[in-house]
């Protein structure tokens, strides 16, 4: 993978190495991405000062919403081919969908880092099976059976019956098993009560959301393994992994990112003090991501030489993506991201030139009555009220005794210190009444 790139592509970056890329990427970004050139001159900051990690505080967070405002003309690289791109989209998480776009270098390391960050926690043989719970269908991800190479991917589709995940997972042989909390804990407990006993892999992978202890314990009980958190983003990759002898602590992964825990002004905070992270790309030059702001909080730890051999940042995340199950009007409970699908796959994302933050800039589902689901939505330029119409179809298939309403309000930013929820729900569901039975006993036995 080394190129004339230099430490960009390491698949194992030291300190140097992290400060190389660094320098790398900001020169990169100022001199031909239009975002961060403006952005740098506002803030009166000359790249050629920026020479490795103890630099980067100089430098503006980045807002992903005012990131995506100006398109693709604005914040990727001047004069990039758009047709010779992969380009992938979150899951909206934040309330404010970002495109991310890669050429095929940043693809393929970006897929070797992923594969050397499951190496830290299992051990991987070729081939293997890889069965990815709860995904959605977008992107290059259509397909319930993938070869990739010597990887055979199964995905068990978030808007799948449960019936049939269980039917497919039972004719597997994973040696891995990833997906979200919420979508792994609902299919272990479709198997719990069914007393059906899955194909034992050698690790469950979780990412995307926070990991409670119940899940974890649920997880380990139906699957006869042990389970490994992982802290991932589209913009970004694989971030952090689970450390393999302390599950309290997480390791950074420095081949893809640098992070830092700052205070609301976008200044680091000590290390041991809790506070909002920010991340900066080693790697992508196409669509840089210069302390770019991840919706989470987390404590970075002082570096250390590890029990389990890693050499380098220590971090606790404390507060990410936990959202609410919502339950449907005959009772029955789905996942966050399901409910989430049910309103995005209403707008016309696949209409040539069309994006949805023209016409809403970030936007919030709310569960406020057993029967009533309100999206709470700030309108862009184009805004227009015919974007509801299939939404409010699809919420009506989920469920017919759904109402639907839309409500336009001028911000949805949380409260300072706390984390955007995208999807919010009054009611007591089974994944909230176990996380607050926990809470309760951790209280207790303290």
């Amino acid at each position: 993978m080394m190129t004339g790139s230099g430490s960009r592509f390491l698949p194992r970056k030291g300190i140097n190495d992290v400060n190389r890329a660094i320098r790398r990427v900001v020169s990169h970004a100022g001199k031909n991405v239009p975002f961060y050139r403006d952005a740098f001159h506002k803030a009166g900051v000359f790249t050629a000062d920026i020479r490795g990690i103890d630099d980067l505080p100089v430098l503006p967070v980045t807002d992903r919403l005012e990131l995506m405002t100006g398109g693709p003309a604005f914040y990727l690289r001047l004069g990039v081919d758009l047709l010779k791109l992969t380009v992938k989209h979150t899951t909206g998480t934040t309330g404010t969908p970002v495109m991310i776009h890669m050429n095929f270098m940043e693809q393929a390391f970006r897929k070797l880092t992923l594969l050397d960050s499951l190496r830290r926690n299992a051990k991987i043989t070729w081939p293997f099976e890889l069965v990815d719970v709860g995904p959605e269908q977008k992107d290059q991800s259509t397909k319930v059976f993938q070869q990739v190479g010597p990887v055979k991917i199964i995905r068990l589709f978030r808007a799948m019956p449960l019936e049939d995940q269980i039917e497919i997972l039972r004719h597997s042989k994973p040696a891995l098993i990833q997906g979200r909390p919420s979508t792994l804990w609902q299919l272990a407990l479709a198997l719990q009560q069914k007393a059906v006993r899955p194909p034992v892999p050698r690790l469950v992978l979780t990412g995307a959301e926070m990991l409670f202890p119940h899940v974890r314990r649920l997880l380990e009980g139906v699957f006869g393994c042990r389970v490994a958190d992982y802290y991932n983003c589209e913009e970004v990759g694989n971030l952090a992994w689970e450390c393999p002898e302390h599950s309290d602590r997480m390791h950074p992964n420095t081949a893809t990112s640098w992070m830092e825990a700052v205070d609301r002004d976008g200044h680091p905070v000590p290390n041991g003090q809790e506070g909002h992270l920010v991340v900066t790309n080693l790697y992508n030059h196409t669509m840089p991501f210069i302390r770019y702001a991840l919706g989470d909080r987390g404590i970075l730890l002082d570096a250390e030489v590890c029990s389990c051999g890693f050499t380098g940042p220590v971090m606790r995340l404390t507060e990410g993506r936990d959202e609410n199950f919502i339950i449907l009007p005959d009772g029955k409970e789905i996942t966050p991201r399901l409910m989430y699908d049910v309103v995005n796959t209403g707008f016309p994302h696949d209409e040539p030139g069309w994006h949805l933050i023209d016409y809403i800039r970030t936007f919030q589902i709310v569960q406020e009555a057993r029967d009533l689901i309100v999206v709470k939505a700030v309108p862009g330029p184009l805004y227009s009220e015919t974007i509801w119409r299939e939404v409010q179809n699809n919420i009506q298939r989920l469920h017919p005794a759904f109402r639907f309403q839309a409500v336009l309000v001028d911000d949805l930013s949380p409260e300072p210190g706390k984390k955007f929820h995208q999807i919010l729900s009054s009611h007591n569901s089974l994944w909230r009444r176990e996380q607050n039975t926990q809470s309760e006993s951790g209280k207790n036995s303290r």
